[in-house]
């Protein structure tokens, strides 16, 4: 299993990442996504089983049928998640997408938009490797991509994955 992460906000990150996940698909790869949420949220409804046993002060709940399962983990006061750890959950994969993860310590790309004035992230952040951007090629990248180099992005990602040891 490869890890690498897909930085970037409000510059079509989510689009892109469907898009990769399609590419590694299509070359017959295994692929999952560890999605990191900037602001809190729920995947349960209000007065659901699942629901009702975590209010009740259940840690882990687990809910299965023949279709999926999902694990949902209470981690109140908890550090920032680590995709690495978070990793080692999944099922044997192929690939892992760590996207949202900006400041994990793990290869990565950064999605930028053109317009966008903010510092890059990539500049303060050598694991950076590349950079996918709907302008011109920016300056002192190893790698630069537009949205529509799919292949090449998926290409770059898949050498630049980091082995997620044992």
């Amino acid at each position: 299993m490869k890890l690498y992460r897909i930085c970037g906000y409000g510059s079509g990150r989510s689009a892109l990442v469907v898009r990769l996940v399609e590419e590694f698909v299509f070359r017959g790869l295994k692929v999952a996504v560890l999605k990191h949420a900037h602001k809190p949220f729920d995947m349960d409804k209000q007065g659901s089983d699942t629901w009702n046993l975590r209010q009740s002060g259940c840690g882990q709940t687990l809910i299965a049928n023949k279709e999926r399962w999902g694990l949902l983990c209470e981690t109140p006061g908890g550090h920032e998640p680590d995709p690495v750890a978070l990793a080692r959950h999944l099922a044997p994969c192929d690939l892992v997408l760590a996207v949202g993860f900006d400041h994990a310590a793990l290869p990565g790309l950064e999605v930028r938009r053109a317009d966008n004035s903010d510092e890059p992230l990539y500049l303060r952040d050598q694991r950076i490797d590349a950079v996918v951007s709907d302008g011109e090629a920016l300056p002192d990248m190893i790698a630069g991509f537009s949205h529509d180099g799919i292949e090449a992005i998926a290409s770059h990602i898949l050498g630049a994955a980091m082995p997620l040891s044992s």
